[in-house]
């Protein structure tokens, strides 16, 4: 499986960026702010996956960015939603503008990062293994990257979950829904990756009013019901 040249450009791209982010990071720099921080590390997750494919001609990851790049663009509305209307989570004000008051810009294009690298995964694993193992392998990959996120973002901080079922930065209610995320976007993909730019865009957005429905769900019932 190592042998594969997409598969070993992949694991390049991303040490490359890990190594890229830890600096960025890390790195102390009185004037920075998070969220500039933040806006440059996707930018440059973007621009490197973009150089990739149209230097190795990687074909799959083009469609496979594009996707996850509109969704991400999507998910603005989702985490407005939970900022502004649930009040369920809080970011900080940097000194960047903020989407609607509320959202940072960088949160345009941070949710391609996980989108790129679970339906990445999930293409190869499908290559190689039962449709049944690809959406396990999916389901958790996801929960793993977004629960990561979670309880590590916090430090920067990035963002603050402000509920009451919460494990150190971890949102119980939003556990499910992001499983049900990873797994409605690769199986969106699957859809419309050979379909035209506004077929992509409207599953886009068909994704993203799931995660909005599941999400409110789960708050429901685990922040008012249960709680």
């Amino acid at each position: 499986m190592l042998q594969d040249k997409s598969i070993k450009d992949f694991i390049l791209i991303h040490t490359i960026f890990a190594v890229l982010a830890a600096i960025t990071l890390l790195f102390p720099l009185p004037t920075a702010q998070v969220d500039g921080k933040m806006l440059v590390l996707v930018i440059l997750y973007n621009a490197l996956i973009i150089v990739e494919f149209n230097l190795k001609g990687h074909e799959e990851w083009k469609s496979i960015w594009l996707f996850s790049f509109i969704l991400s663009l999507f998910m603005v509305f989702p985490d407005w939603y939970l900022a502004e209307t649930l009040g369920a989570l809080v970011f900080p004000t940097g000194g960047l503008p903020m989407i609607g008051g509320a959202i940072p810009l960088y949160m345009a294009g941070l949710w391609s990062i996980p989108f790129f690298i679970i339906i990445f995964v999930g293409k190869e694993i499908q290559k190689r293994k039962s449709i049944e193992m690809t959406y396990c392998i999916v389901a958790i990959l996801g929960v793993l990257i977004f629960v990561l996120s979670e309880l590590t973002l916090v430090n920067l901080p990035s963002w603050t979950a402000t509920v009451t079922g919460m494990t150190g930065n971890l949102a119980w209610y939003i556990i499910i829904p992001e499983l049900i995320l990873a797994l409605s976007a690769f199986i969106c993909y699957e859809n419309v990756m050979e379909k035209k730019i506004w077929m992509k865009v409207i599953g886009a957005f068909t994704v993203m009013i799931f995660y909005i429905g599941n999400a409110s769900f789960f708050y429901f019932l685990i922040e008012t019901l249960l709680l």
